[in-house]
């Protein structure tokens, strides 16, 4: 029998194993911008808590921040130390377990279809002045693919339109879009359904981006660590999380399209870039007391987090499959998932390029690319900046990729092009030999600690 594959089944145990990680807002919050205003003002802490509040005239609980923690996504993952994450990414690749049909799940307790679909009646916030309205921030679209039954997620920001309708994005132009390419050559409607809110395990899956043949529910099933379970639309032929929260089941259409935005995306600013689409409701199911989950958006460490830290397993395991001296891989908050760092053990000449061209090919959303040594903390920015500033001759070390195809939120982008750098910040071997790096010893940093420690007590 399955363990309990809910969100609030999840949030229980974090709050009885780690309980300063949730913070409850003691009163109910106006719906607009204020969840987005905490969630920001936490982001200076190191570990930022999950928020649980209250909307003022909504009965719907709203919680978010879930993924604002790598240290916490570890723990989803099974992992107590957050630098395991990328090394162990692989159990979960070639432990992937197949999705369990069920006939019935607490995520249709209530269904709505028809006049009763009214999907303003659930928390969907501004975020920003700026946003073009109210949005769902957090939807997880499933699609199954006709032929082999292959279900692929991802998440897509949702623009409020009306009680059935919404303004959808697939600026991404990933699987998704892949399908629905599809679905205008046949001249049929795409079908969805479009989670919101279910247990960590789902979203992670929906990052995860494995092959376009792998269904990612699987991949859920794999963190989870067993089956996750399924239910069957009730209006639709697609399948979904038998314990989410909310699921909206309905269509994308191929002929009809509305202005969406703009947003605040992960870049940081304000965009109308959108690929225009549409989603047209054909029913609501819902848990009876449902959470709904919110995914931070704008640069928020939940939002640059949860597309991040899976990301950087995925490209680790490939490169290092054909590059051995590769250590380690690291997307950075302050360069907006654009920027990602290698570590490299000393290799040959050439090693660290071929390695940047690599990461190029198996990214297309990076746009600076920077090798470093293994004494090169790729989680510190100063570090790689250091390692950049006295370990580079620019003519020799730095290479640009011209005109290369780019997510189209990049807003320096054109026609979803843009041109990217890589950066080799490796010594030479000369270097290694003529230079000799300053270290403080760990029996004096033990020491000089344990001053500080006791100055401050």
């Amino acid at each position: 029998m399955a363990k309990n594959q809910s969100l609030g089944y999840y949030l229980d145990k974090l709050e009885k194993e780690r309980p300063a990680e949730i913070l409850d807002v003691g009163e109910a919050i106006p719906r607009d911008f204020i969840f987005m205003a905490m969630a920001k003002e936490l982001d200076k802490e190191e570990f930022p808590p999950v928020i649980r509040a209250k909307i003022d005239g909504y009965d719907m609980p709203v919680l978010g921040n879930l993924f604002a923690s790598r240290k916490r996504i570890a723990n989803m993952l099974g992992f107590e130390n957050e630098s395991k994450i990328v090394e162990n990414w692989n159990r979960i690749e070639k432990n992937l377990i197949k999705p369990q049909i069920v006939p019935h799940g607490a995520i249709q307790d209530v269904v709505m279809t028809g006049n009763d679909i009214d999907c303003g009646e659930m928390p969907l916030m501004q975020y920003y002045p700026t946003d073009a309205g109210r949005y769902i921030s957090s939807g997880i679209v499933v699609v199954k693919d006709p032929e082999t039954g292959v279900h692929n997620l991802s998440i897509h920001r949702m623009q409020y339109k009306g009680p059935n309708r919404f303004g959808i994005s697939l600026h991404s132009r990933r699987h998704l879009y892949h399908h629905y390419e599809r679905a205008l050559k046949v001249g049929k409607p795409l079908e969805v359904a479009i989670i919101i809110g279910a247990h960590p395990s789902v979203y992670l899956a929906a990052v995860s981006k494995p092959a376009l043949e792998v269904d990612e529910y699987e991949v859920a099933g794999a963190v989870l660590n067993e089956p996750l379970e399924l239910v069957y639309g009730k209006t639709i032929d697609v399948f979904y999380p038998a314990e989410a929260e909310i699921v909206l089941e309905g269509i994308i259409p191929i002929d009809e399209f509305d202005d969406e935005g703009p947003f605040g995306e992960f870049t940081g600013y304000s965009t109308s870039r959108s690929t225009r689409n549409i989603f047209e409701v054909t029913a609501v199911c819902q848990r009876k007391n449902p959470y709904y989950e919110i995914i931070v958006p704008g640069s928020a460490k939940d939002h640059l987090f949860l597309a991040g830290v899976v990301r950087e397993t995925f490209v680790y395991q490939r490169l290092k499959e054909s590059i051995t001296w590769v250590k380690a891989v690291s997307y950075t908050t302050s360069g907006a998932n654009f920027h990602c760092y290698v570590q490299l053990e000393p290799c040959p000449e050439g090693v660290a390029k071929q390695a940047l061209t690599m990461l190029l090919g198996l990214d297309y959303q990076i746009k600076m690319a920077v090798a470093v040594d293994e004494d090169v903390d790729i989680t510190r920015d100063e570090e790689v900046l250091w390692a950049i500033a006295t370990r580079c001759r620019m003519r020799e070390d730095l290479f640009m990729v011209q005109n290369s195809f780019i997510i189209s939120l990049d807003p320096t982008s054109k026609d979803n092009t843009n041109d990217k750098i890589c950066i080799d910040a490796t010594m030479t071997k000369e270097m290694r030999e003529e230079v000799i790096v300053l270290k403080t010893a760990p029996e004096h940093k033990k020491v000089a600690q344990a001053f500080i420690n006791a100055t401050r007590n």
